[in-house]
C-alpha cells in the first residue's frame, strides 16, 4: 500500500472529509496510506505541497490563488470542499440595517475572512449600507463570540463548529454566504500540478476515495459526528451533531471545484494583485478526476441512479 501524506489547513469543519475518509478506511480501500496532518493554516498547506512534505492538501481558496498568482506555482483545486461561512452579530442586532457604520471583525491576513469581509462590504454597499469598520482581530486573543458579547465588534464571519457555539451564547447569524453561492465554494483539495502528472493514477485513487468519503460523510451522521467531535477536539457531542445537521444539507454529491466563486475570490484579491482580475479562474482547477468520477456513475451508484451527482 503506497504510504501519502495529506495536510488540512485549521481545526473546524472544513476538513471533515478529508479526515473522515481516511478514518473509514476508504484511503485504505483505494489503495493509499494516508497520514493526515494538521498544517497550522492555509499558507502552511502551501508551503507543505511545495516542499513535497504533503501530496495533498484540503484549504481555503486565497492562498493558493496567490501562490500561483505571486509564486507562479503549479498548485491547483482537484476537487471542492466545504467552506459554510456566516455573518453573525451580537444578540442586540436584528436585522442588515443596524450594520451601518458597524465594527466589523477583520483578519488582515489575507485569508478567506478578508475574503468574505471585502465581498460583504461591497454587497452590502449595494444595499445602502456603508460606514463599516474594520476592526483587526488576532486568532490568539478572544474568540469571536466573546468580541461579539463583549461589544468589541458588531459583526464577525464565523464556521462551524464554531457558529454553533456562538449561537448557543446569544449570537444570531443575519446572513448566509450561501444565499451569494459562496457555500462549499471557496476551497477544496489541492495538489501540484507536477505531481498529478508524474503520479496521475495515485490522484486518481485519492480523488475516487475522497469522493466516497463525501458520500459516507453525508450518509453516517453517527461517524462523521465522531470524527468530528474528535479532530476538532470538541468536548460536547451535540455541537458536533448540529455541526453536522448545519453542514449536509448544502454538500455536493459531485465535489467540483466552483470556478465562479473562485472568481469572485480574484476580483477581491485585485485590491492586492492587480493582474488577478484579469485572470480566468480556471487556470487554477483540474477536476477531470472528479469529472470522470460524476460522468462514469460512479458518484450516481454511490447515491442511487435517482439522486447522482452532476452538481457543480
Amino acid at each position: 500500500m503506497l504510504a501519502l501524506i495529506a495536510g488540512f489547513a485549521t481545526i473546524g469543519q472544513g476538513a471533515g472529509p478529508m479526515v473522515l475518509t481516511q478514518r473509514a478506511g476508504l484511503f485504505a480501500k483505494h489503495g493509499l496510506d494516508v497520514e493526515i496532518r494538521l498544517m497550522g493554516g492555509a499558507v502552511g498547506v502551501v508551503r507543505g505541497l511545495m516542499s513535497g512534505e504533503i501530496q495533498f492538501g484540503n484549504l481555503a481558496a486565497p492562498a493558493l490563488l496567490r501562490s500561483v498568482l505571486r509564486d507562479n506555482t503549479d498548485l491547483a483545486f482537484l476537487t471542492g470542499g466545504i467552506n459554510q461561512q456566516f455573518l453573525m452579530v451580537r444578540p442586540e442586532i436584528t436585522q442588515r440595517s443596524q450594520l451601518q457604520g458597524a465594527k466589523l471583525g477583520f483578519a488582515g491576513d489575507g485569508g478567506i475572512n478578508d475574503i468574505l469581509v471585502y465581498f460583504l462590504i461591497e454587497q452590502l454597499a449595494r444595499e445602502g449600507i456603508g460606514g463599516l469598520q474594520l476592526v483587526q482581530v488576532t486568532t490568539s486573543g478572544k474568540d469571536r463570540c466573546e468580541r461579539l458579547l463583549s461589544k468589541e465588534t458588531d459583526a464577525e464571519v464565523i464556521t462551524p463548529p464554531e457558529s454553533v457555539e456562538a449561537l448557543r451564547r446569544g449570537c444570531r447569524i443575519l446572513i448566509d454566504f450561501a444565499d451569494y453561492g459562496l457555500n462549499f465554494a471557496l476551497g477544496g483539495v489541492a495538489a501540484r500540478r507536477s505531481y498529478v502528472a508524474a503520479h496521475e493514477e495515485i490522484a486518481k485513487a485519492f480523488v475516487r476515495a475522497y469522493v466516497e468519503g463525501m458520500h459516507r460523510y453525508r450518509t453516517d451522521r453517527v461517524l462523521t459526528v465522531q470524527v468530528q467531535a474528535e479532530y476538532s477536539g470538541l468536548k460536547d457531542i451535540s455541537i458536533a451533531e448540529e455541526t453536522y445537521d448545519t453542514t449536509c444539507p448544502g454538500m455536493p454529491k459531485a465535489p467540483y471545484p466552483v470556478v465562479k466563486a473562485l472568481s469572485v475570490a480574484l476580483q477581491i484579491m485585485s485590491r492586492e494583485l492587480p493582474q488577478a482580475s484579469k485572470t480566468d479562474a480556471r487556470i487554477f482547477v483540474d477536476d477531470r478526476f472528479v469529472r470522470e468520477l460524476d460522468e462514469s456513475g460512479f458518484i450516481s451508484a454511490l447515491y442511487g441512479k435517482s439522486d447522482g451527482g452532476n452538481q457543480k
